[in-house]
């Protein structure tokens, strides 16, 4: 893997160790590997896709049903005040976040994340899924 995939790993699997065995490997178009974590939903869980995470383009995509999200670093910056990868996985994992999606028939029209007993944003309604 590269560098940065390296490291995202290790922090990652720091704070979630039983993980190493939904992690793989893979490479990009550039030659470059990265890696892909993919954790399965509960079942009782109302969604299509479960958690995954990887690293490919030396950023961290994580995502969760039919959302997703970027970051530039597994543990973020707290100086900076940059949330990172595991504390937004942290927050999925808690439910203090969770993902709405609207569909129109079977056509997804947009997902967003909204804290947890809070209403999605009317804006990103009006914008994404009226349109």
């Amino acid at each position: 893997m590269d560098d940065f995939s390296e490291q995202c790993a290790r922090e990652l699997l720091a704070v979630f160790p039983d993980w190493r065995s939904h992690m793989r490997v893979e490479s990009g178009a550039d030659g470059r590997s990265y890696f892909v974590v993919e954790v399965n939903p509960p079942a009782v869980a109302a969604v299509h896709r479960g958690l995954s995470i990887h690293t490919d383009n030396e950023e961290v995509t994580v995502g969760f049903d039919y959302y997703h999200s970027h970051f530039e670093s597994m543990l973020g910056d707290g100086e900076a005040g940059e949330a990172g990868a595991v504390e937004f996985v942290q927050r999925i994992i808690d439910e203090r976040i969770v993902v709405v999606s609207w569909w129109l028939d079977d056509q997804w029209k947009g997902s967003q994340q909204v804290e947890a007993g809070a209403r999605p944003s009317a804006e990103f309604v009006k914008q994404y899924v009226r349109a």
